[in-house]
């Protein structure tokens, strides 16, 4: 009870407005060497970007862009006004037994040498897969590093699982199978519309109003494809698009749910700690994604995550 009575003085503010408003961001970047197509994939982001005079924030992660040799494509994001987090090196997860606090602090470091120098660079910290720790010494000496360099957590609020789709539209586009690709946007599109209204909700029960939103995406073919797609239905469905620190000014991303082990998106943190039944962990994977699928007509393979 009184965890709940704290998180509401933080959270508390006036609910004059409802108008649902989220900002985009990027994870990752992809590797030159690894995927020829990046250079269009990352032209084509930000190309849809502005023209939509969106504003958008990256978080890469070096081992991703191939170290220093894509450096080149995330220095665009801040050239054309985006914001550049920080993602780490090797896109650790910290809730695994075997990566130790010193080991992802290093990588952490790694990450901040590597991007801090860019234009457009923020300190926020994204946590590879959303994994913050799953002992008390990892999530807090996180957490104190965090406060060290004047960082901030780059939490999400709407979590969804592009990365599952993006794995059926590069099989589809490679087989040539437009049918199939026809299909899966729309499954894809519902899909993001759906995590949206559900962690919408959640806060809606939980804090008793919407916040200012951050969707999860990553740096993938088939954002590059439909990410107008995207944006026409956000906005038909009546949400707003705003800048990464516009929205990252919310009190909701200043909360440290003491929870282990700590991770997710923040409105799935805080809806577990009012004690909201039913709640999925991890809260996004591809099983939960294969019943969306066969609504639209397709079949799922094998697949691994992120």
């Amino acid at each position: 009870m009184c965890k709940k009575i704290l998180l509401s003085c933080l959270i508390l503010v006036s609910n004059s407005t409802f108008s649902k408003s989220l900002a985009l961001s990027f994870d990752d970047g992809l590797d030159l060497s690894t995927h020829p197509q990046v250079q269009h994939i990352n032209d084509a982001i930000l190309n849809t970007l502005k023209q939509n005079k969106g504003h958008a924030i990256i978080y890469p992660s070096l081992s991703k862009i191939g170290a220093n040799d894509g450096l080149g494509m995330i220095k665009q994001w801040g050239e054309q006004g985006h914001r550049i987090g920080n993602h780490g090196n090797l896109h650790l997860n910290l809730n695994k037994d075997e990566v130790n606090l010193s080991t992802y602090l290093a990588d952490m470091q790694q990450g901040h040498q590597a991007f801090s120098t860019l234009q457009g660079f923020v300190p926020r910290y994204r946590f590879p897969f959303l994994k913050e720790g799953n002992t008390l010494e990892k999530r807090d000496g996180v957490r104190q590093w965090i406060k060290d360099y004047h960082y901030q957590s780059g939490a999400v609020s709407i979590d969804a699982s592009d990365w599952f789709y993006n794995q059926l539209f590069l099989k589809y586009q490679q087989e040539n199978d437009q049918q199939s690709l026809v299909k899966l946007k729309q499954a894809y599109i519902f899909h993001l519309l759906d995590r949206a209204k559900y962690y919408d909700d959640l806060a809606q029960q939980t804090l008793g109003r919407s916040p200012k939103h951050v969707l999860l995406l990553h740096v993938r073919a088939i954002n590059a494809a439909w990410l107008q797609d995207i944006i026409d239905a956000f906005h038909h469905q009546g949400w707003i698009f705003i800048d990464s620190d516009t929205a990252y000014q919310d009190p909701m991303y200043n909360i440290e749910p003491q929870l282990l082990p700590a991770g997710e998106s923040i409105v799935w943190t805080i809806a577990k700690i009012y004690g909201i039944p039913n709640l999925r962990y991890p809260a996004e994977d591809a099983p939960y994604e294969y019943s969306n699928l066969k609504n639209f007509g397709l079949k799922f393979p094998m697949t691994e995550h992120q």
